[in-house]
């Protein structure tokens, strides 16, 4: 589900086309061009989609296909550690080995997946009514990925607001347990960046989140970021 290549001496022509290898690449929402660069240097310390476990654009209808960073430039501590690492756990090898009876209790369910959703933790400009809060994409909980054909969950803190069809009270109690067992460390991998990184993930096999949020400051972080598009999900049948 994640593809890593070190060293690397790209352009944005060569991050694109590395990028087209996975996925066709696609102009995320708000950016210029395909190829977006994303600096991060004393940001605002509100936390955003991506400083929560997520998997990129599962708020849309079609939800994102492989997602590639090529590192320009990576920040480092007073000792010589990186800052900035991105986090991820494996959402296919959860489902492995997922208790029967919480896997029979999922079976067929749906959740609703919202940008606005954040976290749990409203942005101000959906509270102040600046941005109206869009519908939201409704997907299987328990689905077949459309790139592998293996068995994965597909919820996340950022996005998902709840499981359809159950008392809210009910639909948190089922996602707390999903999110503590999709979360364990077994499941986990900390990618800790270096300039020349070139990586590659499969949104819908791996959730991440960004750290960027924890760099002090002064400390910049320099990106490229590709988003391809995805495929519809299926759900896992019986």
């Amino acid at each position: 589900g994640l593809l890593v290549c070190r060293g690397q001496q790209l352009r944005y022509s060569g991050v694109l086309n590395a990028a087209a290898l996975f996925g066709v690449p696609v102009k995320p929402s708000g950016q210029p061009a395909v190829v977006s660069l994303y600096k991060v240097q004393d940001r605002d310390p509100t936390l955003r989609g991506a400083d929560f476990w997520h998997s990129d654009n599962s708020y849309n209808p079609t939800p994102g296909g492989p997602t590639a960073l090529y590192a320009l430039k990576v920040p480092r501590d007073a000792l010589g550690e990186p800052l900035g690492d991105t986090l991820f756990s494996d959402a296919a090898a959860a489902v492995s080995d997922l208790p029967g009876d919480l896997r029979r209790q999922i079976q067929g369910l749906e959740a609703t997946h919202n940008v606005a959703h954040n976290g749990g933790s409203p942005l101000p400009e959906y509270v102040s009514g600046e941005c109206e809060v869009p519908p939201d994409a409704v997907h299987p909980v328990l689905r077949r990925n459309p790139l592998s054909g293996e068995e994965s969950l597909f919820v996340a803190p950022a996005y998902v607001r709840n499981i359809v069809g159950l008392q809210q009270d009910q639909s948190d109690g089922l996602l707390t347990q999903l999110f503590e067992h999709l979360l364990q460390p077994k499941y986990r991998f900390t990618h800790r960046w270096a300039e020349g990184d070139f990586i590659v993930w499969d949104n819908g096999r791996l959730i991440h989140k960004a750290t960027t949020v924890k760099m002090p400051g002064g400390a910049e972080r320099v990106m490229l970021r590709v988003q391809t598009s995805g495929t519809m999900l299926n759900t896992v049948s019986p």
